[in-house]
């Protein structure tokens, strides 16, 4: 089933994981992690396609699992970054021989330092550009969906031209859209708000990531170009050396920022788990019956 299928029925509840990263290629520890996430009753779960599509293979293999062996719909990630018009066809027959009909597309990060690479040889240079090829060679195959940022992609040129560059991916095909993290819900709503104004009217799912470790929480501020709140800045201040507080205070503060965006009427949460099943049960214990009030259960 499409994600914007249900999407028209109700407020989502959904989880992201990537493919276990290790030098021969197995996979069997992501297992574990759906089989415990599958409990939680997703609506679905998305995988994604790694560095430069550096576990591209993997990425189908799961999203077929989840589908087949759980019943749960799966999102696969594309990157575009350095693929080839070839490399897209060849990935979206695949995805299709599958029987994954959805597609969270990407233009996806620049290699690394290390790793040669042509910026003039691209093919594909953003992601409502792989949209608008999918659309074309697959039409009506694929629910597409796209990425956003509440607090301004870090290569763009300012809050207003990035909502244009986002009006741009539901134009060329985006059914809905998954936020990068953030931790200040504020930007969540001022994004929402000032992308209805410019006619950006599909669903846009909240993305949290419960931050269980203060290292952790200042990498992936910098990677995603997202501020820390004063309140949540003193706690890792005061219980930086802590690893046990530290993990209380990720996981009430994302469970704090959840019961905030459903009672403001969400469209759908998607939570950033790190294959780290344990984490996502512990919110869902601490919220129940809030999380039911997001799907409208009696």
């Amino acid at each position: 089933m499409k994600i914007s299928e249900i999407l028209k029925k109700k407020a989502t509840i959904s989880f992201e994981v990537f493919p276990p990263k290790n030098k021969d290629g197995d996979i069997s520890s992501i297992y574990h992690t759906i089989e415990r996430l599958a409990d939680l009753s997703p609506d679905f779960i998305s995988v994604t396609y790694g560095a430069g599509g550096s576990s591209k293979g993997k990425t189908v293999e799961i999203a077929k699992m989840i589908k087949d062996r759980y019943g749960i719909e799966s999102v696969a990630h594309l990157s575009c970054i350095t693929s080839t018009r070839e490399d897209i066809l060849k990935e979206c027959e695949s995805l299709k021989e599958a029987g994954i009909d959805n597609i969270l597309a990407l233009r996806g990060d620049y290699p690394s330092g290390d790793q040669a690479f042509d910026a003039d040889a691209m093919e594909f240079h953003y992601a409502s550009e792989l949209d608008y090829f999918i659309r074309e060679h697959f039409p009506g195959q694929f629910c597409l969906s796209g990425a956003c940022y509440p607090e301004t992609h870090q290569e763009a040129d300012g809050f207003k031209n990035d909502l244009q560059a986002l009006k741009k991916k539901v134009d060329a095909g985006a059914e809905y859209l998954v936020c990068q993290i953030f931790f200040d819900n504020k930007y969540y709503y001022r994004l929402v708000r000032e992308a209805r104004k410019i006619g950006i009217q599909v669903p846009i799912l909240a993305g949290i990531m419960p931050i269980t470790n203060a290292k952790s929480l200042i990498r992936m501020t910098r990677m995603c170009g997202c501020s820390i709140p004063y309140q949540l800045s003193t706690m890792i201040e005061a219980h930086y050396d802590n690893p046990a507080v530290m993990q209380e205070i990720g996981i009430n503060y994302a469970a704090q920022q959840m019961i905030d965006l459903i009672t403001n009427g969400v469209d759908g949460i998607h939570i950033y788990t790190m294959n780290r099943p344990e984490i996502a049960e512990s919110i869902f214990r601490n919220i129940p019956n809030v999380l039911k009030e997001l799907n409208h259960h009696d």
